[in-house]
């Protein structure tokens, strides 16, 4: 009860709408890989949070933003399937690749890198309409 007061309470940034924004898609997809290996740290979080700021030119609160409403609506899904298609939608192929790039870094924080995570970002991959070359120089340039 109480975290759904607090959640009607948060307030959001203007004009944002958490199924069609594209920064939530992705946060979501980081998200999902550091849930991979059935746990998620407070490393993976910050580090998702700097991704997120530093590739799409957000300031620090609004990444913050996003990263929260991102594991707030992961919580909930079972599908990842129209986060997916508003990526494939509205991403180039290097876009792509660079959410790729940001997943196995998700992935490598903890300097562990757990055969469900790596398959999860195979998955991605998969899904993301990505080649198993593109896969594998992503794994290659983050190590």
């Amino acid at each position: 009860m109480l975290n759904l007061i607090k959640k009607i309470f948060k307030k959001a940034p203007e004009n944002i709408d958490p199924i069609s924004d594209i920064n939530i898609a992705c946060a979501i997809i980081l998200i999902e890989v550091s849930y991979a290996d059935f746990k998620i740290s407070e490393i993976e979080i910050r580090s998702i949070v700097n991704l997120i700021e530093k590739e799409y030119n957000l300031d620090k609160e609004k990444a913050k933003w996003v990263t929260a409403e991102a594991q707030e609506l992961h919580k909930n899904i079972n599908c990842l399937r129209k986060y997916i298609k508003l990526i494939n939608d509205k991403f180039t192929n290097t876009q792509k690749k660079t959410i790729l790039n940001m997943a196995w870094k998700i992935a490598r924080v903890d300097n562990i890198i757990d055969k469900h995570e790596e398959h999860r970002i195979r998955k991605i991959s998969e899904l993301l309409h990505l080649s198993h070359t593109d896969f594998i120089k992503a794994k290659i340039k983050t190590k």
